[in-house]
């Protein structure tokens, strides 16, 4: 187990410098990067109460949970890196930026109950190795249910809900698969099931800037093959 990159205090301080942008993207970046073990200690817990004073203790509940799945993680790191993520406020244009960051795109994997497709993307493509590979490196994927009502805010800022923001990119049927360029533009719509070849050359496709070299994702392929 690596040595903390920030003392507790620190962390504490870090997090309250950036009280603007504090989401659960932020917070998992955060903690990911400079918590690997966690000690009591008396002066990180009074800095948590103080945050908790000031942003709510919604913000004390996600912050714990988030302590406690980078411990489960970090603990049981696999020998591959995960890019299926969950994001816990469902703020996809803070995902976008906190993606970035770590030089990643997003994509937005729309679902919903009862799609064969997406069992079988979930259980057949996502977890094959060269796709594990290969989207740990360039992306997080996080899902979101066509038929839910689960608050969201939209890649490009509007504050809805899971069907609404179906509706408004005028997701019907399932699966599709968003990806997000690093500045927030949409590079990539792929609809229905795609066998782990085109599900591998879709990303390359998004990593490669086809869509800004004016070049679509159907002439890519062909290229390719």
């Amino acid at each position: 187990m690596g040595r903390l990159a920030l003392t507790p205090m620190g962390f504490v301080r870090q997090i309250r410098g950036n009280k603007s942008v504090i989401s659960a993207g932020k917070l998992r970046m955060y903690i990911a990067k400079n918590l690997c073990l966690v000690h009591s200690h008396r002066q990180f817990a009074t800095g948590l109460r103080a945050l908790c004073i000031e942003n709510g203790w919604g913000f004390i509940v996600k912050w714990f949970s988030l302590v406690f799945l980078s411990i489960v993680f970090l603990g049981t790191a696999p020998a591959q890196a995960e890019y299926r993520e969950v994001s816990l406020d469902n703020n996809f244009q803070d995902e976008i930026e906190v993606a970035a960051e770590d030089g990643k795109r997003l994509i937005l994997f729309f679902h919903q109950a009862g799609c064969p497709y997406c069992d079988k993307m979930r259980t057949r493509i996502h977890p094959a190795p060269a796709v594990m590979d290969y989207y740990s490196k360039h992306f997080v994927m996080m899902e979101s249910n066509i038929k839910g009502n689960l608050e969201v805010v939209t890649p490009d800022g509007d504050v809805t809900t899971e069907i609404g923001m179906a509706r408004k990119l005028r997701v019907r049927a399932t699966p599709v698969f968003a990806f997000y360029d690093t500045d927030g533009t949409l590079a990539l719509r792929a609809t229905g099931y795609l066998d782990e070849e085109l599900f591998l050359l879709a990303g390359q496709y998004v990593v490669d800037g086809g869509k800004k070299m004016g070049k679509s994702f159907y002439r890519y392929v062909q290229e390719q093959n």
